[in-house]
């Protein structure tokens, strides 16, 4: 196996689960500071600028929280610390609205003088897939009675220049190249010595709240997780070295990371070298240092994110050290999945990785060429956070559906595939579709009712957009694009006939748990199962203008409740035989293949569509089955990962919120399987052991749910709890808090609640 095979995990998991916790959409409207800048319009594109203010105090305060907005991105230094290491989130709650970030900065504070300095960086840049440009550099800063306001000191970094010699990124992200002359350094502003009385008093721009930055709403997600400065794998190789000819050092990370590069050098003055990763050439930032005379450092300050940083050294140059700061969305990587099949066992290993590099400050597709929130990989993402980390990640998704709630235009309802997002709307019909569904996924993990309320209104607002026509069949809506799935011969009307019947009985069931009505929507949901219905063929779900059955139409046919359980034999043989579907599409032939059974066909599938990404020496999964044809990480194609919690260990809620689960392994052969899930109850740990001999189940159930536990069984086994014998003869023995629920396809099914937090040590032996 490859040198990725092996997942190089820099994170421990916790003891405890972060609470669930609801976002707080809560706009400030008391501000009293005011956005400051220097004396230009502020709207030029690609600016840094200089903040100090020097305050004092009587004595160190307790606790003091400052509420700091920035358009577009700071760094915040307290007498000389870094208390915000890229502080503020891309605008876009709505398309007029920004948010502000809570940050307590008491530790930071002592008695007496005090010297606060922010670094601002203004993006500018009006064409984007992830942030709405106000049109206006900006700070604001809150603490008390410490405000922003024309008592501070601002000037202008002119170390930081246009790069007008190499690519800019993508057009979709807002940010730009680093170029970084330190010739034009400004000296040392961040100490509490510097003089700053040249520097020229800030201009106020208006009091929070005001135009263009419009109404500030939290952050509602956790400042960065700062992992600090690390060596690179092969960092020894290159320290303390100077080259007589220009040379390329390629430095090596353990995983695929959002990361800022650093290096400390000597050298003369006017050297330049230049930075990127494996990933500049698809538009991804990339970074450019000048030198000055000397001994210098430089950490370039805009993340790109890759395994290999490629540092161009020019001759003359000593390099001393070179390393790389990770940072990404601060959350713990609590779930976890291993067998007895390395493969399987490095598949869901990278999943794990190409979800963690897509979060920021949102989800996003991509960390390299667009960074955008499409609404496809949102709803996998979200899902596969539900398996892998705590349950502050699930605070990245609220925010997410609440920036999208908050870009419905009341005059068409149509829910957004991309925002924020600098066009006036861009909408996938079949990716919003499957947004509603997730609606009701994120809502069986959570048991957040209120969260139900919040999306109920839009979600069926939404689906009213579509007419049925005369053949019980939806007239097909197009949206922005007409997407179904990058994949091959994709059979439009059957995938958006079963995507709107699954949204359709997703709104259903949220209308049950609110007590609404659901009348239309169920006539709606009968007249789409009639006009599927004549969609079957002897071989498949297939439309009239199609050759032959696609795998993503009849798995979703299945997903959406359209299919009949006589139906699955064919079904079957179609995603047996089948493989159209892109990455994205995937996870839900593998899902349909579960939910009928098929278990043994899943992993085989698994397993051949991806084996080049499993073998790649890569820590993350690619866009498309083939490398070359787009981005190295993409977060659709982490599906597995859910797989394999899910079904092969077989743990999911069948109530909101884990009130009630089901640990149903799928062991078809002499095998291990260790899973933990992290849920919003607590932890379940599950080992499962098959052998000749028998079944073995290791369970850690948490306070306050019931789990409905399968054990594998056939006729004449004892089966044992903790040492106690409950079934015997083919009869149920009481014990304790297990109770018997049925036999079913072999095995036996136990309901146990416990009081306290138990761990079940249940055997089937002959």
């Amino acid at each position: 196996m490859d040198s990725k095979s092996s997942f190089q995990n820099d994170y421990v998991m916790p003891e405890r689960i972060v609470p669930y916790t609801r976002i707080d959409t809560t706009p400030k409207t008391d501000w009293t500071a005011n956005f400051i800048w220097d004396d230009s319009d502020g709207s030029e594109e690609n600016v840094w600028m200089c903040f100090r203010k020097t305050i004092e105090l009587s004595e160190a305060p307790a606790s003091l929280a400052a509420f700091v907005s920035a358009d577009s991105k700071y760094w915040l230094y307290i007498n000389g610390e870094t208390a915000v290491f890229e502080g503020g989130v891309k605008r876009g709650p709505t398309p007029d609205g920004s948010y502000f970030d809570s940050v307590e900065i008491a530790p930071f504070l002592k008695a007496g003088r005090n010297v606060i300095c922010a670094l601002v960086w203004y993006w500018g840049k009006d064409t984007s897939y992830s942030n709405t440009d106000s049109g206006k550099g900006g700070f604001l800063f809150e603490a008390g009675t410490i405000l922003s306001d024309s008592s501070w000191k601002v000037c202008r970094n002119t170390a930081y220049q246009k790069d007008t010699g190499h690519a800019q990124p993508n057009y979709r992200l807002p940010e730009s190249n680093i170029y970084y002359d330190a010739r034009e350094e400004i000296g040392d502003w961040l100490s509490a010595d510097f003089d700053d009385s040249a520097w020229a008093s800030a201009k106020e721009n208006g009091t929070g709240g005001c135009a263009p930055w419009g109404t500030l709403f939290p952050r509602a997600i956790p400042l960065l997780k700062d992992y600090g400065l690390k060596d690179y794998e092969n960092s020894g190789a290159f320290e303390n070295k100077a080259f007589s000819a220009g040379k390329k050092l390629k430095l090596n990370i353990p995983h695929n990371a959002q990361c800022t590069p650093y290096l400390r050098i000597e050298a003369d003055a006017g050297k330049i070298i230049r930075i990127t990763t494996e990933n500049t050439a698809i538009g991804s930032v990339h970074d450019t240092y000048i030198t000055k005379d000397g001994a210098q450092e430089f950490e370039a300050l805009g993340w790109f994110n890759g395994e290999h940083i490629t540092y161009e050294i020019p001759a003359g140059v000593r390099v001393l050290s070179l390393k790389y700061r990770e940072t990404g969305y601060n959350t713990a990587f609590s779930g976890s999945f291993t067998c007895g099949n390395k493969a399987l066992n490095t598949l869901w290993q990278k999943s794990l990785r190409t979800l963690y590099v897509t979060m920021r400050d949102s989800f996003m597709d991509c960390p390299d060429r667009e960074r955008a929130q499409w609404w496809g990989d949102v709803t996998n993402e979200m899902a596969m956070s539900m398996y892998a980390l705590d349950p502050d990640a699930y605070l990245l998704y609220q925010k997410g559906v609440a920036s999208m709630l908050g870009h419905i235009d009341p005059k068409t309802n149509v829910l957004q595939t991309v925002v924020p997002i600098s066009q006036d709307f861009f909408e996938l019909p079949v990716q919003q579709l499957a947004g509603i569904c997730g609606f009701w996924t994120y809502y069986m993990y959570t048991g957040d009712r209120d969260f139900l309320s919040s999306v109920f209104d839009a979600a069926v607002n939404y689906v009213n957009l579509w007419q049925i026509g005369d053949n019980n069949l939806v007239e097909h809506r197009s949206g922005s694009w007409d997407w179904m799935d990058w994949g091959l011969a994709a059979d439009a009307t059957a995938i958006e006939n079963a995507w709107y019947y699954y949204a359709l009985s997703c709104i259903r069931r949220m209308a049950e748990v609110l007590g609404k009505s659901s009348d239309e929507i169920s006539e709606r949901m009968r007249r789409i199962r009639t006009g599927y219905a004549s969609l079957w063929t002897k071989n498949g779900y297939k439309s009239e203008n199609i050759l032959s059955p696609d795998d993503r139409a009849n798995a979703l046919a299945v997903i959406s409740g359209l299919a009949e359980k006589e139906q699955y034999d064919v079904i079957c043989s179609v995603l047996k035989k089948k493989k159209n579907s892109s990455p994205y599409m995937e996870y839900y032939v593998l899902e349909a293949l579960c939910q009928m059974g098929q278990y043994d066909a899943a992993e085989q599938r698994m397993l051949q569509r991806y084996r080049a990404m499993i073998r790649a020496n890569d820590s993350t999964l690619w866009e498309h089955w083939i490398k070359k044809l787009g981005t190295q990480n993409h977060a659709w194609s982490g599906g597995p990962l859910v797989i394999m919690s899910k079904y092969f260990a077989g743990i999911r809620p069948v109530k909101a919120g884990y009130e009630e689960f089901i640990i149903r392994p799928q062991l078809t052969a002499n095998d291990t399987v260790k899973c933990t899930v992290p849920t919003v109850k607590g932890y379940i740990h599950v080992t499962e052991s098959k052998t000749n001999k028998g079944f073995a189940l290791d369970a850690t159930i948490p306070q306050g749910a019931t789990a409905l536990i399968y054990v594998p069984y056939s006729d004449g086994q004892t089966v044992t709890c903790n040492g106690a014998v409950i079934f015997q003869n083919n009869h149920f023995v009481a014990a304790g808090e297990i109770s018997f629920v049925k036999v079913e396809q072999g095995f036996l099914a136990f309901s146990v609640s416990p009081s306290a937090e138990q761990t079940l040590h249940i055997a089937a032996t002959n």
